[in-house]
């Protein structure tokens, strides 16, 4: 991988911030990180620099936390605290190991806030080991009806609204459950603008896939892989809660059932039982990209695609361009009816956006990323391999 060159002034970038944009954004003070609780008079701090991944910033719970009766977006006019005000039903201290009840809905402060400058706006996606255990997530800021957009210019805030889906989970101040990204005037790529840096896609066996992608818009679409031993996995109706707080010591089989090969290329899929699969493609992410993840739309059929959504440079593409792709996990659910999935059937769009400079270092296995080298449905780093 070539020298970085020197970082361009906040300023002057245009694209998808990497990491050390992202170091610059936190040196200026429009990233702080507010450990206490409201009204805590120390000053905040700055974001550990573990948090800080290749093109995102893991974003963590602070120890405030509501229960409230269901999801509720601010009006132009109100705060989060507005809302708070108005519904909250029962205050949480997190600066212990908490449980959140498996389908109540929690609105949690982050601890970080932010003063952006104008023109630097940001995006939020959950965590993929967050999406693996059916943890549904989505970021608020004040006077923005909208979930997981932060308005250019934004100062204020950050709140995350946290629906345990499949299981109760237990999580405490520090735990991050989802991402910031930051940009400004994000640049999202056609088949045109990433042809050089093809191929971009493999096959399992590790030669590149140029004949078979199915490039639209601003997209490529990946389909479902049932051709492996272990296809995916279903979760179990269990009372036994998912520790955030830990990572590597929960038994798989405890939470979910292996799905094995299907005898005809195809699988039932119950409604609203959670599912975890995998992608028959091995995408690759070059050092200049990042990937954002985006549901299949609803005309293929009414399920969602994943809650996790996000992929840094490097991914599948290794320190020095060694890796040929790895598979994406995809966390399913079927909403209004049971259905039928098949083996091959296109499920999520790939979308690739332009970063702002070179990043100095990548999503890789050799700093200890946790699913670079992953294959087939591999479930969330919370588990026991």
């Amino acid at each position: 991988m070539p020298t970085p060159p020197a970082a361009p002034s906040l300023a002057t970038l245009r694209g998808t911030f990497p990491c050390q944009s992202i170091e610059a954004l936190i040196a200026s003070g429009a990233v702080r990180s507010v450990h206490g609780t409201q009204g805590d008079a120390r000053a905040p701090g700055t974001p550990d620099a573990d948090r800080i991944q290749p093109a995102s910033l893991d974003l963590t719970l602070s120890a405030e936390a509501w229960q409230v009766p269901g999801s509720i977006l601010p009006l132009r006019s109100e705060r989060v605290r507005d809302l708070i005000a108005q519904v909250g039903r029962r205050q949480l201290d997190l600066s212990e190991p908490t449980l959140l009840d498996r389908d109540k809905v929690y609105l949690i402060r982050l601890r970080e806030q932010l003063a952006l400058p104008e023109g630097v706006g940001a995006y939020t996606n959950s965590k993929s080991s967050v999406g693996r255990i059916d943890l549904a997530t989505r970021t608020l800021s004040d006077h923005n009806p909208r979930y997981d957009k932060v308005p250019s210019g934004y100062h204020g805030e950050l709140w995350l609204e946290v629906i345990p889906r499949s299981f109760d989970v237990i999580v405490q101040a520090g735990v991050a459950l989802n991402q910031a990204i930051f940009f400004a005037g994000r640049e999202l790529c056609n088949e045109r603008d990433l042809a050089p840096f093809a191929p971009l896609l493999y096959e399992r066996t590790g030669g590149p896939l140029v004949k078979d992608p199915r490039w639209q818009e601003d997209g490529v679409f990946l389909s479902l892989d049932l051709d492996q031993p272990c296809v995916g996995w279903v979760a179990k109706k269990t009372y036994e809660p998912v520790d955030l707080t830990t990572v590597g010591s929960l038994d798989p089989a405890d939470f979910f059932t292996p799905i094995e090969r299907p005898k005809q290329p195809m699988l039932w899929l119950e409604r609203g039982r959670f599912y975890i699969f995998s992608t028959w493609e091995f995408i690759r992410v070059p050092p200049w990209f990042a990937v954002e993840m985006l549901p299949y739309d609803t005309s293929a059929g009414e399920f969602r695609a994943h809650y996790a959504g996000f992929f840094d440079p490097g991914f599948g593409h290794g320190a020095d361009g060694d890796e040929q792709g790895t598979p994406a996990v995809l966390e399913v659910r079927g909403f209004e009816d049971d259905l039928i999935i098949r083996h091959r059937q296109p499920i999520c769009r790939m979308v690739y956006e332009r970063l702002a400079a070179l990043p100095e270092r990548l999503y890789h296995g050799g700093i200890g990323s946790h699913y670079a080298r992953q294959r087939g449905p591999a479930l969330s780093k919370y588990f026991r391999p």
